[in-house]
């Protein structure tokens, strides 16, 4: 498996390619505030009913301190402090997102601060050690004897520390504390590791990555990733056939070899997927082909579901073929599950003939990510837009460029690889050239 990055101004995309096939994508905003992300806040005002406070981030941002996120606790643990007594009005304190809020909870803080390493979790508060629970206790024991931390650190040794020499992990701690000494001279927040940093360390066994910014490789080779970060000028070729499977991905139908096809349908409360035989259709042989048809969309449809990041209740209609191989589809979807990074289960088939399954939530689906109130959002409009700019720039140096009314993030419009000239409209790029010639073509809109 390889990991592929691109970066734009305002855009980080990470795409998890497998033996040709994009099987993973994350995306996100390089200025939006998200999980990890460590800041300086100010105390707004105190909730003793609810032992929390409230918060202000430097940009305006609302965020929300539980008094069991706070360093008092910590220090006092077992006993639980009050809120006043943890925090007061006015003071700042340097904080970090543990649970992104969605309108109108805020975003959700910890002053338990952690960098995370390779081998190694390092919390400056954490005050103890800690393990994965897929390391047993004899290695815990031989562990816990290598590394020396004060009272007040806290460490977690990661499933792969297992099999790090000491002098690797006593460089990794003295890396991620030099981190945190860092972010304690800044005075605005950290973004936090990039996308595909965090996600390398998510999916150790991928072993490779190709990236175009010299920084994200020279962090993956600290993981132990070959990386190859290609001398041109432009895109990266890897993320055009990105784009493109991205963009069927918003599509509600996947066709499938031999005619066959899958109607996705995501609603509010649930996902339905329709599979549907299509020309694949054997009259002699009917429940026979409707087997074979059913196995191949089991295993599109758990593809789709990872690449689509769909979660939450799942209800597939398969066609009606026989009992044995309702059986043999059962059987292929937790196949497919037990290898998935998420957690899904697989409940078979109802007196309905549908098969229920659900997968473990973890943020937006890609659909969600990219229409708003039938609109195309932020995200998605930058999506669209800032990879054109990125091939445009290899031969203009100014665009005319047509979005919606402050949907533009100011990094772009700070650091575009070609100059913008914008105008309101719906989103696309209407003209390229110099700046002159860009001018005289608004011009010449103007007079129409």
């Amino acid at each position: 498996m390889k990991w592929i990055s691109e970066q734009t101004p305002s855009l980080e995309r990470v795409a998890l390619v497998e033996g040709g096939r994009v099987v993973e994508y994350h995306e996100r905003m390089r200025d939006e505030i998200r999980v990890g992300t460590l800041l300086y806040a100010k105390v707004d005002r105190l909730h003793p009913t609810l032992e929390a406070a409230f918060l202000i981030a430097t940009d305006g941002t609302p965020l929300y301190l539980p008094i069991n996120e706070t360093l008092e606790t910590l220090r006092r643990y077992p006993d639980v402090p009050t809120i006043g007594q943890a925090v007061q009005v006015g003071q700042t304190v340097l904080v970090q997102v543990v649970k992104e809020g969605t309108a109108p909870k805020q975003h959700k803080v910890t002053q338990n601060i952690t960098y995370g390493g390779r081998y190694l979790v390092y919390f400056p508060y954490g005050r103890r050690v800690r393990f994965s629970r897929k390391l047993d206790l004899v290695t815990q024991q031989q562990l816990a004897e290598l590394i020396q931390t004060s009272e007040m650190e806290g460490i977690l040794y990661r499933t792969e520390a297992s099999q790090a020499e000491a002098g690797v992990l006593e460089k990794e701690l003295f890396q991620l504390r030099a981190r945190h000494e860092q972010m304690l001279k800044q005075d605005n927040l950290e973004q936090g590791e990039s996308l595909i940093v965090q996600e390398a360390k998510r999916l150790p066994f991928v072993e490779e990555a190709c990236v175009s910014n010299r920084m994200e490789k020279e962090r993956l080779e600290q993981l132990g990733l070959r990386v190859d970060r290609p001398v041109l000028k432009g895109r990266l070729p890897e993320m055009g056939h990105v784009d493109r499977v991205i963009e069927k991905a918003l599509e509600k139908v996947v066709w499938l070899d031999g005619g066959a096809y899958l109607l996705i349908e995501e609603v509010e409360t649930m996902t339905v997927i329709d599979v549907n035989s299509g020309k694949m259709i054997s009259v002699k042989e009917q429940k026979r082909t409707f087997d074979q048809i059913n196995e191949a969309a089991a295993g599109e449809i758990m593809r789709q579901l990872r690449l689509r990041n769909i979660s939450g209740m799942i209800a597939v209609d398969f066609l009606r073929g026989s009992s044995k191989g309702q059986t043999r589809v059962t059987q292929l979807l937790k196949e497919r599950a037990a290898q998935e990074t998420k957690q899904i289960e697989v409940y078979g088939f109802t007196k309905m003939g549908l098969c229920e399954l659900t997968r473990q939530r973890h943020g937006k689906s890609l659909l969600e990510r990219s229409i708003v109130q039938g609109k195309p959002s932020r995200i998605a409009i930058h999506r669209q837009l800032e990879p054109k700019l990125i091939e445009i720039a290899t031969y203009a140096e100014a665009a005319v460029v047509r979005v919606p009314t402050g949907e533009l993030s100011p990094l772009l419009l700070q650091d575009a690889p070609v100059e913008l000239l914008i105008v309101e409209g719906e989103t696309g790029i209407l003209f390229t050239g110099t700046k002159q010639e860009c001018e005289e073509f608004i011009g010449r809109q103007q007079k129409q």
